[in-house]
């Protein structure tokens, strides 16, 4: 059901308002944002909250609208809605109800003026990837694969190209319309992963990129990605990244890199 700006404005002023922070494996879901045929991690949890309220009428907002098969450490969600409940009380319902792979971390009553997107002062999203030639089968879902024989050290001094302020207009893809392509990159490292457990066979060769900025562009992250395979490739130069980020044409310097190797890791309110 759809409905008109100016009722939704009229209806989430007389709702109670939270600050939910969610984490999910995103493998099984269209992306976050709600779809009316296809399944996604925003329908999944406004069905459940239907269920909690008995009404639909609900209204969710997430900090960013995560793509197909991408993951979520710490997705932050404004949530509207007519019941008044504590916060361990709507953690535990969330919880009881919602797919083994969404999970409620954290639930706090907010103002109704809490905005998850404009108000959020930087993100932080993680890359796995492995260079390795056979990937364990347990990594599959969560860690990309990427082009064997990589300069890692190459690509290490191209992260920090990206740091600063930068016309990122080669590193979107259309679909999302923004009114600049300018964001700030507070930091980017490239670092080995140190985490193998379990399973996990310990000579697989796993990285995580990690980037941290004041906003992203549509696939930014996974075209920063796959441009640095590029670089590590010997495909693309430093400097044609510097002349990138300096004076874009519009043209991609590397491929965007798989889904399922890609997190929000973190949303930072002041």
């Amino acid at each position: 059901m759809f409905r008109s700006r100016e009722a939704l404005s009229v209806l989430v002023s007389l709702l109670n308002t939270y600050k939910v922070k969610i984490q999910y494996i995103g493998t099984s879901y269209c992306g976050w944002q709600i779809q009316p045929s296809d399944k996604t991690v925003q329908g999944s949890l406004n069905k459940v909250l239907s269920q909690i309220c008995k009404t639909d009428n609900i209204v969710t907002l997430g900090s960013g609208r995560t793509d197909s098969g991408v993951h979520a450490l710490g997705q932050v969600v404004k949530i509207s809605m007519p019941l008044l409940i504590g916060n361990e009380e709507l953690l535990r319902a969330l919880n009881s109800l919602l797919p083994k792979d969404i999970r409620v971390l954290e639930v706090e009553n907010v103002n109704e003026s809490f905005h998850p997107i404009q108000q959020a002062q930087w993100k932080e999203y993680s890359y796995l990837f492995s260079t390795s030639r056979d990937l364990s089968v347990f990594h599959k879902q969560y860690v990309a694969q990427a082009p064997t024989g990589l300069d890692l050290d190459l690509m290490q001094k191209a992260t920090q190209l990206l740091v600063g302020e930068h016309d990122f207009k080669d590193f979107q893809c259309v679909g999302t319309e923004v009114n600049s392509t300018t964001r700030n990159i507070f930091s980017c490292k490239l670092d080995p992963y140190s985490e193998n457990w379990g399973p996990f066979p310990k000579e697989e060769e796993i990285y995580v990129l990690s980037v941290n900025g004041n906003g992203f562009l549509k696939q930014m992250v996974r075209l920063i990605v796959g441009t640095l395979w590029s670089v590590g490739q010997g495909k693309v130069t430093l400097e044609h990244l510097e002349s990138s980020l300096s004076a874009p044409t519009g043209e991609k310097l590397g491929i965007v890199a798989p889904p399922n190797g890609l997190y929000l890791k973190e949303v930072f309110y002041p």
